[in-house]
């Protein structure tokens, strides 16, 4: 499968990895539970929970990037989340997680402009997860 056409360097990179190297989100969440190991215990080794929760991440930031979605509109998925007790931090980890899955995986692939862009992406993301958090 083949990048499609695309301005968005963050869909590229998930495209890219994808085809080079596969489901990103069991390395993805063994990042974030390495950092936050007490949140694994909230899954209960569900699996299939965790593709579908991280699916939806994955496409709510496709959708951010490509326009279709404003960062605004991530309050439904920060105040579930913040149900759940998790946290800011904890957060800010899970991206931090997926950008550098995905950065390590695609390798001499990875470029400036998607460093950039991902960048972009959660700086665009921090006020409003900053601010659903303070509201809490």
């Amino acid at each position: 499968m083949a990048p499609r056409e695309t301005t968005s360097p963050v869909v590229v990179s998930l495209e890219l990895y994808a085809e080079h190297v596969g489901d990103p989100i069991p390395i993805i969440y063994q990042r974030f539970y390495t950092a936050h190991p007490d949140a694994e215990a909230e899954f209960a080794g569900d699996h299939h929970l965790e593709q579908r929760m991280m699916g939806g991440v994955l496409q709510m930031l496709i959708d951010l990037t490509e326009g279709s979605f404003a960062p605004s509109g991530c309050t439904y998925w920060l105040w579930d989340h913040i149900g759940w007790g998790v946290t800011e931090q904890m957060v800010c980890d899970m991206f931090e997680a997926v950008v550098a899955t995905i950065r390590e995986g695609l390798g001499e692939r990875w470029t400036p402009d998607m460093t950039s862009s991902w960048r972009d992406l959660i700086s665009r993301l921090q006020p409003v997860l900053h601010a659903g958090f303070a509201n809490a």
